[in-house]
């Protein structure tokens, strides 16, 4: 890509297209008043950090109105097993937030989700809900719009997102992302096929071992 073109999104434009398409048919399939749930997930070490609170609040305030949002303290019961809770949460979620750890100061864009975090990422994913990464930096990001790279091996493998350098919270896959959890619709949805699951999940993924 030219470096001197604005760089928006590491997705393709027909990727694109179809999201918007597929947050404007989440948002037209909810029930008049439905209750709207997102969960926040974020390392453990984040929770006790003193800007915490101040984050949270930021994320909230970026959300639209009425929706009920979740993070660990609220949704989980630290003595019990987290995948079975992970389970039953995730069925009456409407979308999903993540936070990742910079590893390296010199690729601020660079955020690194680890392996508890990536599997809530596909669950949310393969069942066409929104899932945004947030940054301070540049606020909420669609996850299909930053480059992925897996690290790691499984069961431990990790994912790293890239926040694409030129991004802008006015961006339409963003914004149909938050029409998706109940926020206005900015405009008319193009007439593009949804794309399915599996397409929008495999860049996460691990690909399939040969036999």
């Amino acid at each position: 890509m030219d470096s001197d073109q604005p760089l928006t999104s590491y997705a393709p434009p027909a990727r694109r297209r179809g999201y918007v398409r597929a947050m404007h048919q989440v948002a037209a399939d909810r029930s008049p008043g439905a209750p709207v749930r997102v969960y926040l997930s974020a390392p453990p070490e984040f929770l006790t950090r003193p800007s915490w609170q101040d984050r949270v609040d930021t994320i909230r305030a970026a959300l639209p109105t009425g929706v009920e949002f979740l993070t660990y303290q609220d949704a989980f019961d630290p003595t019990a097993d987290y995948h079975p809770q992970w389970a039953a949460l995730a069925e009456t979620l409407d979308g999903l937030i993540v936070t990742g750890t910079r590893r390296d100061k010199r690729r601020p864009r660079e955020q690194t989700l680890g392996p508890i975090a990536r599997q809530e990422l596909i669950t949310m994913v393969s069942a066409s809900r929104p899932v945004l990464l947030h940054r301070a930096e540049y606020g909420l990001v669609p996850v299909l719009d930053c480059r992925p790279k897996r690290i790691g091996q499984e069961p431990r493998q990790r994912l790293r997102l890239t926040i694409p350098r030129d991004w802008s919270p006015s961006e339409r896959t963003l914004q149909a992302a938050l029409h998706a959890l109940g926020g206005e619709n900015p405009e008319e949805a193009e007439d593009v096929r949804i794309p399915r699951p599996a397409h929008i999940t495999a860049p996460f993924t691990a690909p399939p071992r040969r036999t």
